[in-house]
């Protein structure tokens, strides 16, 4: 079976795959525009072009991966922690570096998109932004509504300091609608505020499309010296530890807005979770942290771990599959209250570690010594937690019979 990944998120926007390299460290230049979407990528949108001096210079040092054996592994949850800023180069600067990506990537015959990120300080900052990425060539403009590096006291409009006001990301979204015929994508910040309320306001506003979500901000403090660690301040906190946040974010975005394109983000790791992502509903994702640790040698790596997926699963397409885990996400009140499951150790598996006997905050699990545990069916309340604890496998989970 032949796999087509053409993903089409707008009728001027259409990508050879689902995967987009997001604005940060990897698309810092032209150079990295061209090598991202040679390397496989359907899209990247650049670094935060800004006229912001402050957000120009950056932090050193301003990167720290926590858990670095899981990170370099790509199989587990870690967290990058940092605090790299928009673009160095001033906007002025940003139009040669895209016409020459652009002509580049004419000249290679290379497919894939190119959106530019913008920050304006004011609104006429916003305009200008728009007017000179839209005639450089950029693809789409992507508006950074959720930089966590923006703290709320910052005095101008951008970042996650704007999107704390509905009028005031309205009227961003509305004066660059009006300085581009471009798409339009609205990426939505998770910290502090409402992501559907922030969604709805961006669409209502006339937003194409929306990116969910970005990055949290966060502090890790060395207790010994008693300060944060190397840069001495807060930093932006993402990483796969985020996707089942970001992921629920997204699917409760694609519910209450079904006709608007979302884009998932936050957490993306491997092609499976590409795969989750757009079982909820997202067209496409964007991909950060992976990029910066891995390189981008992972791109190609990720496309085929989805291709791989979707022929397992007989799908050809993205729009085969997309959205097609909604209707198994049940509400609160759907959800089961009858013990109709049971837990079993299995003795032959058991290594009699005792981590069920001491997890079970029903004292269900009742341990025999050198005996493997058995489960006290009339005391477990089939919370599950044993099962899920167990490092060896040696819990099963049945339905009793009726």
């Amino acid at each position: 079976m032949e796999i087509d990944l053409t993903t089409k998120l707008h009728r001027r926007l259409q990508l050879p795959n689902p995967l987009i390299i997001a604005s940060g460290p990897s698309v810092k230049n032209d150079r990295d525009i061209v090598q991202g979407l040679e390397a496989g990528a359907g899209g990247v949108v650049t670094k935060t072009i800004t006229y912001d001096v402050n957000q120009q210079i950056q932090p050193r040092p301003r990167m720290h991966i926590v858990d670095k054996q899981s990170a370099l592994a790509r199989t587990r949850f870690y967290s990058f922690y940092s605090v790299d800023l928009m673009s160095e180069h001033p906007p002025e600067k940003w139009a040669d570096l895209l016409k020459r990506a652009k002509m580049e990537i004419s000249r290679r015959e290379i497919e894939g998109v190119v959106i530019a990120s913008i920050a304006g300080r004011t609104y006429e900052e916003w305009e200008r932004l728009a007017r000179m990425v839209s005639e450089a060539g950029a693809d789409a403009i992507e508006l950074n509504l959720s930089c966590p590096h923006v703290e709320p006291t910052y005095n101008g409009l951008m970042g996650r300091a704007a999107a704390y006001n509905p009028q005031i990301v309205s009227a961003i979204v509305r004066r660059v609608k009006e300085n581009t015929d471009l798409p339009v994508i609205g990426k939505i910040t998770p910290h502090g505020a409402n992501p559907v309320e922030l969604a709805r306001t961006m669409v209502s506003a006339g937003a194409d499309i929306l990116v969910s979500t970005a990055r949290f901000q966060g502090l890790i403090l060395d207790v010994e010296s008693m300060k944060p660690i190397l840069w001495g301040g807060l930093g932006g906190y993402g990483g796969p530890w985020q996707l089942p946040i970001s992921l629920a974010w997204t699917y409760n975005i694609v519910r209450e807005l079904p006709q608007v394109v979302v884009i998932g983000s936050g957490g993306i790791a491997s092609g499976l979770d590409i795969a989750r992502f757009i079982l909820v509903g997202a067209r496409a994702v964007q991909v950060c942290t992976t990029i910066v640790v891995h390189g981008y040698g992972v791109v190609r790596v990720m496309l085929s771990e989805l291709e791989e997926w979707m022929l397992r699963h007989g799908f050809s397409r993205i729009e085969d599959f997309r959205g097609l885990a909604i209707q198994n996400i049940l509400p609160l009140e759907k959800l089961n209250r009858e013990k109709i499951y049971r837990f079993t150790v299995v003795p032959e598996k058991c290594r009699i570690c005792g981590v069920c006997v001491k997890v079970c905050p029903y004292r269900a699990v009742i341990d025999r010594g050198e005996e493997p545990p058995v489960v006290d069916e009339s005391r477990c309340d089939v919370c599950g937690l044993c099962y899920t604890a167990c490092p060896f496998d040696a819990i099963v989970i049945n339905q009793m019979a009726s």
